[in-house]
């Protein structure tokens, strides 16, 4: 994820090269199989002294690791013991390497279709330590300009969509959003464009309409554009877009470091959850976004359980898509 790009530039591509977007969502519960900020897990501690570790976590200035903002600013890795530091990056696959070769432990803000890829093609085991965001209505969606005539997610067919990464979750998101209005998805047309370049591709009429996230879909309406759609809506409301991400390795072999973690950012997510204007304060500290801004734009939301049935959404939407899933996704949680 670039973050020329915001969250969703995540290259399936580049991910799997490197040998050359409703269960589960905000909920202070537990059940089998799941983990929460309440601290439920069937992980064992045993192994390293989270209490003496130290780990670096890989992340993106996005909207998504807001509840690691949190949990750094609030104390909670503190309080577990952890010593975390956060290491800005510019593209969460491009993060790979640094994540196999240890410089980092843990990507912040992975788009989980890309990491989903990654594990289902041998690219290295992954494991989810915990979710970063889920859409909101407000924060995804196809914006086109009055002069175009688009007014209604059907007048899309045949149309040249901009989008961040073609074949990862935004084109999947936004063909299923548009199915459900009739559009086949084999008329539309997507073309790569940075998410900073789109509004004014959109001006220049060089493409139809874009699917934008924020604060990239402000930027668009506020520059006279229309919004067609939200993209997180019907079959992809609430729909599941990052997470923290590790190695399998890392995870077993410092298990009470990644559960201490773990908990730790799920607290993060909660708390962020709670306290929306704690999120918008700290926004301007660890990314573009100015405090003008943050105050008014829409929120995505931050899930504190890590289950099973948010993650198989987004696998079986990849499936449909033709994108390699893994086969057994509750697999890929850490518990």
């Amino acid at each position: 994820m670039h973050i020329r790009a915001g969250r969703l530039a995540l290259t399936a591509a580049g991910a799997l090269s490197l040998a050359a977007f409703t269960a589960g969502c905000g909920s202070s519960g537990s059940s089998p199989g799941s983990v929460s900020a309440t601290g439920s897990s069937s992980a064992q501690a045993t192994g390293s002294s989270a209490a003496t570790t130290s780990i670096v976590v890989g992340s993106l200035p996005v909207i998504d690791t807001a509840g690691l903002q949190v949990a750094l600013k609030e104390g909670f890795f503190t309080q577990a013991g952890l010593n975390v530091t956060v290491k800005s990056v510019t593209q969460s696959t491009a993060a790979i390497p640094d994540l196999l070769h240890g410089s980092i432990d843990v990507i912040g803000g992975g788009n989980y279709v890309s990491f989903f890829e990654a594990d289902a093609n041998g690219t290295f085991p992954v494991e989810i330590l915990a979710p970063a965001d889920d859409c909101t209505a407000d924060t995804y969606g196809v914006v086109a300009m009055p002069s175009s005539g688009i007014t209604k997610p059907a007048d899309l067919a045949g149309k040249t969509i901009a989008v961040n990464l073609t074949q990862n979750i935004q084109t999947l998101t936004t063909s299923a959003v548009l199915a459900a209005d009739g559009v086949n998805a084999s008329s539309l047309h997507y073309v790569q464009i940075p998410f900073p370049d789109m509004g004014a591709a959109l001006q220049a009429n060089r493409v139809d309409a874009i699917s934008a996230v924020e604060p990239f879909l402000a930027g668009a309406l506020a520059a006279g554009g229309k919004l067609v759609t939200s993209t997180c809506t019907g079959s992809t409301a609430d729909f599941p877009l990052s997470g923290y991400v590790t190695t399998k390795t890392w995870a077993q072999q410092h298990p009470a470091a990644a559960l201490a973690f773990q908990q730790a950012l799920l607290k993060g997510n909660a708390y962020a959850d709670a306290h929306p204007s704690v999120v918008r304060a700290l926004l301007p500290t660890y990314t573009s976004i100015t405090a003008k801004a943050a105050a008014s734009m829409p929120l995505t939301t931050f899930p504190s359980t890590l289950t099973a049935a948010p993650m198989q959404r987004v696998a079986t939407l990849m499936h449909a898509g033709g994108l390699a899933t893994p086969a057994n996704v509750a697999a890929l949680l850490f518990h």
